[in-house]
């Protein structure tokens, strides 16, 4: 949250990144992807948010492909010359200035809200809810996320729909997160239909091996395609809409359940994070960590990196990769190309100037991050315990740890599933705890936590934000673009309920 995911000092080139990553982001189309096996069609849920303004939800129903999807419409025509001139004579006070009244806990939650969603699951088929909310803090919002069914990839007609849940955090821009929610299933779908059964059964092996497939070859199509791209009869306009995702780059973090094998499968590339929370027979709540972030402090990526580049000592410096924080990401050509290819994009297309070689002397070729993701699969219980999932970006990490997060739904599930009539919100406010910012005031505490949210996914943003310190939530929801990306960074969270954790 606190520290940029590229690590830049101010300048000239910064500010060419800071004002590319503001391009106004299209509305996604309710367009089609193709489906690899018939049946009912696919449903997604794909989601942006931009700071100050409500969230979109776009359903995409599969049918037949469409090259032109998330391309903003045609302009309209331009209107008839208007005959009322603006009368600017009760502007403002001429003696004092006016400034709108502070953000109160109603604006707050009213915020909060916003982007949030949440689904019943009619058929459960081991899930029986799920919750999702996404608060920015770029504009636009750099996150993006997409829910929802899709066919069993791996049999024909009949067998039982699986699901997915993502996130993804961008950074230098948005257009490869939100490339993400629409291209990243469809490739992992096709290639575990491609998968051929082993007598009748398909091994969580081949499963894995399949989704890491998908995420290398989309990301190839990306960067590597490139240079096809410079060298086509495209236009130019053309050319730099397609290179801008190659551009930009994102973390992806994409789960997959079956519910006929109740198996999980998560895939990570980057630093989004699945926790896993379920009931001991104690009645606590254990933190069951799905995935381990992939950047610059992780010393099992530190000596994949090492490997890779035995006569490069330079590259991972103060957990960063050539001042790139995550080590596994989507897009980032930079980190990519080879030096003629980079050059040559940056001197005729814009190509984002980082890493800067000025700085990074000793930087050569690379690759030296990948999309390629870490891939694990778990079993998810059916024995009717309470287990869930939470998937979020690292905005929210940036404000509480593993087991933290787990013990705030807990507890909120457990007061949710109390019989009698739903609990009162509580609202313990803090008072005489000052305001404090950064990673150590801002740090969750149970001494903050409150329960006021009928929504998981916004209660763990509200008490990533200070919870019941009201001034505190407040003031780090007061701050806006550019401003409010030293205070808290974009927050996307989903929680989802297995059966056995019934929620109302």
């Amino acid at each position: 949250m606190w520290s940029q995911r590229v690590l830049r000092r101010p300048s000239r080139l910064a500010a060419n990144v800071i004002s590319h990553a503001r391009v106004p982001r299209p509305r996604l189309s309710s367009s089609t992807s193709s489906r690899p096996r018939g049946g009912k069609p696919t449903i997604l849920v794909l989601g942006t948010f931009a700071a100050g303004s409500l969230g979109t939800l776009a359903y995409q129903k599969a049918t037949t492909p469409n090259t032109e999807r998330g391309t903003p419409p045609a302009p309209a025509a331009p209107k008839t010359t208007n005959t009322e001139v603006p009368d600017l004579d009760n502007l403002a006070s001429s003696n004092k200035v006016d400034l709108p009244p502070a953000i109160s806990a109603e604006d707050v939650t009213q915020e909060l809200n916003a982007g949030a969603f949440s689904f019943h699951v009619a058929d459960k088929n081991g899930v029986d809810k799920y919750d999702g909310a996404q608060v920015a803090s770029n504009s636009p919002c750099e996150d993006a996320y997409v829910h929802g069914r899709f066919s069993n990839p791996l049999q024909a007609g009949g067998a039982a729909d699986w699901m997915a849940w993502g996130v993804f955090d961008g950074h230098c821009g948005w257009q490869t997160s939100n490339l993400l929610t629409r291209q990243l299933l469809p490739y992992v779908q096709r290639t575990l239909h491609d998968l051929t059964p082993d007598s009748g059964v398909v091994s969580d092996e081949a499963i894995q091996g399949a989704i890491a497939a998908a995420f290398r070859e989309l990301d190839d199509a990306l960067v590597k395609g490139a240079k096809d791209v410079i060298e086509s009869d495209l236009s130019y306009p053309e050319k730099i809409r397609r290179l801008q995702p190659a551009y930009a780059g994102s973390c992806a973090l994409l789960t997959l359940y079956d519910p006929s094998t109740s198996s999980l499968h998560v895939a990570s590339t980057g630093d989004c994070r699945a926790v896993l929370g379920r009931k001991t027979a104690d009645g606590k709540w254990e933190a069951v960590a799905l995935t381990k972030d992939q950047t610059g402090a992780n010393e099992d990526e530190i000596a994949r990196i090492r490997e890779q580049f035995p006569d490069e000592p330079e590259i991972v410096k103060g957990g960063r990769i050539w001042g790139l924080e995550p080590s596994r990401t989507f897009g980032d050509g930079g980190w990519k190309w080879d030096k003629e290819l980079r050059s040559r994009l940056r001197r005729e297309f814009n190509a984002c100037k980082f890493p800067n070689e000025a700085r990074y002397k000793d930087y050569k070729t690379g690759p030296y991050v990948t999309a390629s993701p870490v891939v694990s699969t778990i079993k998810v219980p059916r024995d009717g315990s309470s287990t869930f999932l939470i998937l979020a970006t690292d905005g929210l990490w940036d404000t509480m740890g593993n087991q933290q997060a787990v013990d705030l739904v807990g507890r909120w599930s457990d007061l949710q599933s109390a019989p009698g009539k739903p609990p009162a919100p509580v609202l313990s406010l803090v008072s005489g705890e000052p305001v404090k910012f950064g990673r150590t005031g801002c740090w969750h505490g149970d001494h903050r936590a409150t329960f006021q949210d009928s929504n998981a996914a916004v209660h763990l943003i509200r008490n990533g934000l200070g919870g019941a310190h009201d001034e505190m939530v407040r003031g780090a929801m007061s701050f806006q673009s550019n401003l409010s990306r030293d205070i808290r960074d974009d927050m996307t969270v989903q929680v989802v309920f297995f059966q056995g954790t019934d929620k109302s």
